[in-house]
């Protein structure tokens, strides 16, 4: 598990990566590991997070591959201040009606950017999107 120290929002190196923050929580992710350049993330697909149809929304489970990306390159990069989404590209495999499980890699750490990608199981372990996703790594906080 990751170090168990944060020592403040938006002003130091987080050092825990389980945080879930609450744009997170607000979409239904419940639980979060990362480390070594993986992670997953845990999503229970609530009635508020459903299109009309009763499936999960395509955009709260593009947030939770963000998330699991970039908390796959975070947890290789305990050093950075922060990240931010260059791009993703999410390719919709299967409807999502339950809970998935994100889960995220880092494919490539490079200087200023870094690469991941994701795969997000259903509740019987079928690959329901694919993703990928580019962020820029962020040193020091910005004045």
């Amino acid at each position: 598990m990751p170090a168990a120290e944060q020592t403040g929002q938006g002003t130091d190196t987080v050092k825990d990566f389980s945080i879930v923050s609450d744009f997170a929580r607000q979409i239904g992710v419940v639980r979060i590991e990362a480390e070594g350049g993986r992670s997953r993330v845990w999503l229970e697909s609530r009635q508020d997070a459903r299109n009309p149809k009763g499936d999960v929304h395509g955009g709260a489970l593009a947030a939770v591959c963000d998330v699991a990306m970039a908390r796959a390159v975070r947890s290789a990069n305990v050093e950075l201040w922060g990240l931010s989404t260059v791009s993703m590209t999410i390719n919709y495999l299967e409807p999502v009606g339950g809970a998935v499980v994100a889960h995220g890699t880092l494919v490539k750490n490079g200087g200023t950017l870094a690469f991941a990608e994701v795969v997000v199981l259903n509740a019987d372990g079928v690959a329901a999107l694919r993703g990928s996703g580019v962020f820029r790594k962020i040193r020091v906080k910005a004045t």
